[in-house]
């Protein structure tokens, strides 16, 4: 049998909880970019990076005048009032990491490219998820284009992937 007492702390444990959950002390903290990164956001940032499609590869670059994949993704992201470090390694310590099954368009991807380390050193951003394919623009060493994530250099390559908002 169920004492009054017990019943009395219940309802006080419920009744705090949902007041802690109300107040957001339960809730993770948006940051104003996090209420910023929507559907509209993210197909501008889209656009802007294809916009550049066919630009060369430069390293250090951020203009139409060469890119390097970490400036691309910069630029894409600036012209949407969002910023992100510069580098693609520090870029991948921003946002929350999510499974490769969870992939969205707007989502950056992450790479390994030297064989002779693990540090990442190429990103590029998720523009299409169709069951057969999940594209993503990169600035690569021919310039500025999608590619197929499901490739076979891109799975050997992959590190991780990253929702940056």
């Amino acid at each position: 049998m169920i004492k009054r007492s017990e019943v009395i702390l219940l309802i006080l444990g419920v009744s705090c909880a949902l007041w802690m959950t109300n107040c957001g002390i339960f809730q993770p903290k948006k940051t104003e970019n996090s209420s910023r990164y929507n559907v509209k956001t993210i197909s501008n940032i889209v656009q802007k990076a294809r916009s550049y499609t066919g630009a060369p590869y430069k390293f250090g670059g951020t203009t139409a005048a060469g890119f390097d994949c970490s400036g691309l993704v910069t630029v894409a992201f600036q012209s949407v009032n969002l910023a992100l470090p510069r580098t693609s390694y520090d870029m991948a310590t921003v946002g929350r990491e999510i499974q490769i099954q969870e992939i969205q368009v707007g989502d950056l991807v992450f790479f390994v490219t030297n064989k002779n380390s693990n540090r990442i050193s190429h990103v590029g951003i998720i523009t299409e998820v169709k069951k057969e394919a999940v594209l993503f623009i990169h600035a690569a060493d021919s310039g500025v284009r999608e590619d197929n994530l499901g490739s076979k250099y891109y799975k050997s390559t992959f590190a991780k992937a990253v929702r940056p908002f």
